[in-house]
Protein backbone atom coordinates (compact mmCIF):
# COMPACT_ATOMS: atom_id res chain seq x y z
CA UNK A 1 0.00 0.00 0.00
CA UNK A 2 1.05 3.41 -0.70
CA UNK A 3 0.70 6.14 1.68
CA UNK A 4 1.50 10.15 1.15
CA UNK A 5 1.90 12.55 3.96
CA UNK A 6 0.83 15.87 2.87
CA UNK A 7 -0.26 19.11 4.49
CA UNK A 8 -3.60 19.95 5.22
CA UNK A 9 -3.68 23.59 5.03
CA UNK A 10 -4.22 24.18 8.67
CA UNK A 11 -0.91 23.93 10.03
CA UNK A 12 2.08 21.25 10.52
CA UNK A 13 -0.84 18.72 11.28
CA UNK A 14 -1.03 16.49 8.31
CA UNK A 15 -3.51 14.30 6.49
CA UNK A 16 -2.91 10.54 5.05
CA UNK A 17 -3.60 9.67 2.07
CA UNK A 18 -4.12 6.46 0.41
CA UNK A 19 -5.60 5.38 -2.78
CA UNK A 20 -9.21 6.24 -2.18
CA UNK A 21 -9.12 8.64 1.21
CA UNK A 22 -7.80 11.49 2.64
CA UNK A 23 -7.23 11.16 6.46
CA UNK A 24 -7.87 14.71 7.77
CA UNK A 25 -6.77 15.38 11.42
CA UNK A 26 -9.85 16.97 13.59
CA UNK A 27 -8.99 20.40 14.76
CA UNK A 28 -9.74 21.59 18.13
CA UNK A 29 -12.23 24.20 16.76
CA UNK A 30 -13.74 21.09 14.88
CA UNK A 31 -14.20 18.48 17.88
CA UNK A 32 -15.64 21.80 19.96
CA UNK A 33 -17.98 22.47 17.14
CA UNK A 34 -19.36 18.40 17.16
CA UNK A 35 -19.22 18.40 20.68
CA UNK A 36 -21.43 21.34 21.04
CA UNK A 37 -23.83 19.94 18.74
CA UNK A 38 -22.75 23.26 16.16
CA UNK A 39 -23.38 21.83 13.50
CA UNK A 40 -23.41 24.75 10.76
CA UNK A 41 -20.22 25.66 11.86
CA UNK A 42 -19.17 21.51 11.66
CA UNK A 43 -20.25 21.99 7.80
CA UNK A 44 -18.36 25.26 7.16
CA UNK A 45 -15.09 23.84 8.62
CA UNK A 46 -15.23 20.78 7.03
CA UNK A 47 -17.20 21.98 3.94
CA UNK A 48 -19.95 19.25 4.13
CA UNK A 49 -22.08 18.08 6.44
CA UNK A 50 -20.98 16.05 9.45
CA UNK A 51 -22.62 12.80 9.06
CA UNK A 52 -26.51 12.57 10.63
CA UNK A 53 -25.55 9.43 12.35
CA UNK A 54 -22.92 9.90 14.56
CA UNK A 55 -24.66 13.45 16.04
CA UNK A 56 -25.88 11.87 18.57
CA UNK A 57 -22.61 10.02 19.93
CA UNK A 58 -21.80 12.28 23.00
CA UNK A 59 -18.34 13.20 21.42
CA UNK A 60 -17.25 14.33 24.61
CA UNK A 61 -15.01 11.22 24.97
CA UNK A 62 -12.91 13.83 22.38
CA UNK A 63 -12.26 16.96 24.56
CA UNK A 64 -8.82 15.76 25.55
CA UNK A 65 -8.31 16.54 21.68
CA UNK A 66 -9.87 19.79 21.70
CA UNK A 67 -8.62 21.48 24.79
CA UNK A 68 -5.14 19.55 24.79
CA UNK A 69 -4.27 20.18 20.93
CA UNK A 70 -4.40 23.52 21.16
CA UNK A 71 -1.38 23.62 23.01
CA UNK A 72 0.19 20.74 22.14
CA UNK A 73 -0.29 19.52 18.46
CA UNK A 74 0.85 16.20 18.91
CA UNK A 75 -3.00 15.32 20.20
CA UNK A 76 -4.20 16.74 16.92
CA UNK A 77 -2.33 14.64 14.68
CA UNK A 78 -2.15 11.68 17.13
CA UNK A 79 -6.18 11.78 17.44
CA UNK A 80 -9.48 11.29 15.60
CA UNK A 81 -9.08 11.89 11.90
CA UNK A 82 -11.97 12.27 9.58
CA UNK A 83 -11.49 10.13 6.45
CA UNK A 84 -13.01 11.87 2.90
CA UNK A 85 -12.85 10.66 -0.81
CA UNK A 86 -9.35 11.49 -2.15
CA UNK A 87 -10.60 12.75 -5.21
CA UNK A 88 -11.99 15.64 -3.93
CA UNK A 89 -9.88 18.75 -2.42
CA UNK A 90 -10.55 18.68 1.62
CA UNK A 91 -11.80 21.50 2.82
CA UNK A 92 -13.74 23.10 -0.06
CA UNK A 93 -16.95 21.32 -0.64
CA UNK A 94 -14.81 18.44 0.31
CA UNK A 95 -17.17 15.73 -0.42
CA UNK A 96 -18.56 13.33 2.14
CA UNK A 97 -17.63 12.22 5.46
CA UNK A 98 -16.68 8.71 4.76
CA UNK A 99 -15.42 6.82 8.07
CA UNK A 100 -13.17 8.07 11.17
CA UNK A 101 -10.05 6.42 12.07
CA UNK A 102 -7.70 7.69 14.62
CA UNK A 103 -5.71 7.19 17.72
CA UNK A 104 -6.40 7.83 21.37
CA UNK A 105 -3.70 10.06 22.38
CA UNK A 106 0.08 10.20 21.18
CA UNK A 107 2.41 7.13 22.14
CA UNK A 108 2.28 6.33 25.80
CA UNK A 109 5.80 6.00 28.07
CA UNK A 110 6.29 2.67 26.74
CA UNK A 111 5.44 3.73 22.93
CA UNK A 112 1.79 2.26 22.46
CA UNK A 113 -1.22 3.66 20.76
CA UNK A 114 -4.63 2.75 20.73
CA UNK A 115 -6.55 2.61 17.75
CA UNK A 116 -10.63 3.31 16.60
CA UNK A 117 -12.18 3.10 13.95
CA UNK A 118 -15.98 3.30 12.15
CA UNK A 119 -17.42 3.76 9.11
CA UNK A 120 -20.45 5.78 7.60
CA UNK A 121 -23.50 3.43 7.06
CA UNK A 122 -23.51 3.69 3.44
CA UNK A 123 -20.22 3.40 3.09
CA UNK A 124 -19.72 0.06 4.40
CA UNK A 125 -18.69 -3.26 2.79
CA UNK A 126 -16.34 -1.44 0.49
CA UNK A 127 -13.01 -2.06 2.56
CA UNK A 128 -12.78 1.74 3.69
CA UNK A 129 -12.21 0.66 7.05
CA UNK A 130 -9.31 -1.55 5.86
CA UNK A 131 -7.67 1.03 3.93
CA UNK A 132 -8.13 3.80 6.18
CA UNK A 133 -6.71 1.51 9.52
CA UNK A 134 -3.85 -0.13 7.57
CA UNK A 135 -2.59 3.41 6.49
CA UNK A 136 -2.76 5.10 10.11
CA UNK A 137 -0.94 1.67 11.45
CA UNK A 138 1.50 2.51 8.44
CA UNK A 139 1.71 5.91 9.58
CA UNK A 140 2.20 5.07 13.35
CA UNK A 141 4.93 2.45 12.71
CA UNK A 142 7.00 5.11 10.81
CA UNK A 143 6.57 7.67 13.53
CA UNK A 144 8.12 4.60 15.52
CA UNK A 145 5.42 3.13 17.98
CA UNK A 146 5.90 -0.07 19.77
CA UNK A 147 2.83 -1.48 19.45
CA UNK A 148 -0.90 -0.78 18.88
CA UNK A 149 -3.95 -1.62 21.06
CA UNK A 150 -7.84 -2.05 20.13
CA UNK A 151 -10.94 -2.79 22.07
CA UNK A 152 -14.04 -3.92 20.45
CA UNK A 153 -17.53 -5.64 21.37
CA UNK A 154 -17.51 -8.88 21.15
CA UNK A 155 -20.65 -9.37 18.87
CA UNK A 156 -18.81 -7.02 16.14
CA UNK A 157 -17.53 -10.14 14.21
CA UNK A 158 -16.31 -7.44 11.20
CA UNK A 159 -14.21 -5.57 13.26
CA UNK A 160 -12.35 -8.35 14.61
CA UNK A 161 -12.35 -10.48 11.64
CA UNK A 162 -10.80 -6.50 10.22
CA UNK A 163 -8.13 -6.91 13.25
CA UNK A 164 -6.91 -10.41 12.38
CA UNK A 165 -6.52 -9.63 8.83
CA UNK A 166 -4.14 -6.27 9.89
CA UNK A 167 -1.99 -8.47 12.06
CA UNK A 168 -3.38 -8.52 15.26
CA UNK A 169 -3.51 -10.74 17.93
CA UNK A 170 -6.34 -11.49 21.32
CA UNK A 171 -5.28 -10.08 24.27
CA UNK A 172 -7.54 -10.74 26.80
CA UNK A 173 -11.20 -8.94 27.59
CA UNK A 174 -12.28 -5.97 30.00
CA UNK A 175 -15.30 -4.55 31.18
CA UNK A 176 -15.60 -0.85 29.52
CA UNK A 177 -17.73 1.08 32.17
CA UNK A 178 -20.44 2.82 28.66
CA UNK A 179 -19.67 0.02 26.37
CA UNK A 180 -19.96 -2.62 28.43
CA UNK A 181 -17.69 -6.06 27.80
CA UNK A 182 -14.57 -5.52 25.45
CA UNK A 183 -11.98 -7.69 23.61
CA UNK A 184 -8.76 -6.72 23.90
CA UNK A 185 -6.20 -7.10 20.60
CA UNK A 186 -2.82 -5.81 19.91
CA UNK A 187 0.11 -5.44 17.26
CA UNK A 188 3.32 -5.36 18.08
CA UNK A 189 4.93 -2.98 15.61
CA UNK A 190 6.47 -4.75 12.82
CA UNK A 191 3.52 -7.39 12.37
CA UNK A 192 2.67 -8.38 8.75
CA UNK A 193 -0.23 -5.63 7.69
Amino acid sequence: MRVDVCADGGGRSAAIRTVRLALVPMSSQLVRAVMQKEWTVARHLLGTPFPLEWRDDGWQWLEWQASRGESDERFIVWGTRLAFPVTVDVGADSGPVVAEVGFHGPPDSEGWVEIGYRVVAEYRRRGLAEEATAALLAWAVAHGVTGVRASVSPDNAASIGLLGKLGFTAAGSHRHPILGEQLGFRRITGAPS
